[in-house]
Order: C-alpha cells, then sequence, then structure tokens
C-alpha cells in the first residue's frame, strides 16, 4: 500500500478560529508527498481579536521542498502556516486543507501580499515543532527566525471602582534568533543586542566592523541581522 506521508492534524482552536473535520484526498503529483483527511480553517478571527495563530489571514501561494532537498511544483495549491502548531497548511481550495509531516517536508517558501518571498526551514535542533524562518543564508553561516504564538484571553475586569485587563482577546509573537556555524552546525541563540550579534559572527569579525561602520545609523533589529548575515557570507 502507498505510504501516506502527510496526514491531516485536528488543530485545537482556543477562539474563534473555527476548525472541522472534513474527508478529501489530496496530493502533489510526482513527490511522494500525499494528503490523508482535509481540514476545513478559518483564516478570519472574531471580532476585535489582534494578532493571528496564522502567517497571514489568507492563502497565498508558495512551493515545497522535500526531505532529500528537492523543489516541488506546487503550483496547485496555496500555502499558510500555523505559528502555534507550527504546521504547514496546503489548500487547494483555500477553505480545507492539509497538515504537512515535517519527515517530509524540509522547507517552504510562501510569498506575502507584496510577493516577496520568506523562506521557512525545519531545524530541529532549534526546534521540533515549529519552522524557522531563514533571514540569512550562505557557506559560513545561517540566520534564523524562530517564532512561537501564544493565545491570551480577555482578562478585564471592573469593580465599579478601578479597572484592569485587556478587552480582547490577542495572539502574541514571540520572536528568537539563532546564528548556525556552518563549521560546527550548532545553533547559537542570540539577542538583537551588538555584543551577542558581534559574538556569534566572531570568526569573521573583521567584517562584523566593517559591516556596523557602513551602516552606523541603521537599528540593531531584524532587518539588520539579516543584511549582517547576507554580508559575512560573501
Amino acid at each position: 500500500m502507498k505510504n501516506i506521508f502527510v496526514i491531516a492534524i485536528a488543530l485545537c482552536l482556543a477562539t474563534g478560529g473555527a476548525l472541522k473535520a472534513q474527508t478529501g484526498t489530496n496530493s502533489i503529483s510526482a513527490t511522494g508527498i500525499n494528503s490523508g483527511t482535509g481540514m476545513a480553517y478559518n483564516l478570519t478571527n472574531k471580532e476585535d481579536t489582534k494578532g493571528s495563530r496564522f502567517l497571514f489571514d489568507v492563502w497565498a501561494k508558495g512551493n515545497v521542498t522535500d526531505s532529500k532537498g528537492n523543489a516541488i511544483n506546487s503550483e496547485n495549491y496555496t500555502f499558510n502556516y500555523d505559528k502555534i502548531g507550527g504546521a504547514l497548511l496546503l489548500s487547494q481550495d483555500k477553505q480545507t486543507a492539509i497538515a504537512v509531516d515535517k519527515e517530509h517536508a524540509k522547507g517552504f517558501v510562501i510569498y506575502d501580499k507584496n510577493d516577496a518571498p520568506m523562506a521557512f526551514e525545519y531545524v530541529p535542533a532549534i526546534d521540533a515543532t515549529h519552522y524557522c524562518q531563514v533571514l540569512a543564508t550562505g557557506g559560513k553561516y545561517k540566520v534564523y527566525k524562530l517564532t512561537k504564538t501564544r493565545f491570551v484571553k480577555s482578562d478585564y475586569k471592573n469593580d465599579g471602582i478601578s479597572s484592569s485587563g485587556n478587552k480582547y482577546d490577542e495572539y502574541i509573537d514571540e520572536a528568537v534568533y539563532y546564528v548556525v556555524d556552518a563549521k560546527t552546525s550548532a545553533p547559537q541563540k542570540i539577542s538583537l543586542k551588538s555584543k551577542a550579534i558581534k559574538q556569534a559572527f566572531a570568526a569573521d569579525a573583521d567584517k562584523v566592523t566593517t559591516f556596523y561602520n557602513e551602516h552606523k545609523s541603521e537599528d540593531t533589529d531584524e532587518v539588520f541581522l539579516a543584511k549582517l548575515g547576507a554580508y559575512v557570507n560573501q
């Protein structure tokens, strides 16, 4: 019997984003990545909810890289990513989707509303559940961003004298950054602080110093880290 490599998972939604089981069989031809049971996903939050458990509030185009590093033709599918469950979601009808088994999907690219690509890789040494966004890659270093999202329910209270808390539910993203040296393959967790960044790229201290001197006016943020990663890989 043909192995089923991609399974659907029932995602437990803590708010009004409804999820209900449906059946169906989808496949990406000639890949070995097949679907099991599809699930219905509502990407729209209930009113007044801030943030989202999904990367985008619409289905987006993208492509998949299989476990052997082969790029897969995914033109018949649209994509999204569940930031809480860590699942790559593939849909053919923008209503139901399958959750891809990480064992058979090494990474994926998804395009934002400006048609800019966002690359993700499965890096078990960093997190066994979630994909990591690739901020920079090359022969010397890889720079990753790991985003985990948590749901915070409304906790507004008013006793007639004072009030506290929020009247709205909220999904809160928490980002952590990692640098992987190609020589060791060991992820190094870093903060967006100059001292931590310079330590992570200590083997290329001269290049890092040059980059800092040429970008003195820029904030040391995620964009800065991505550009630095690309620069030291040159």
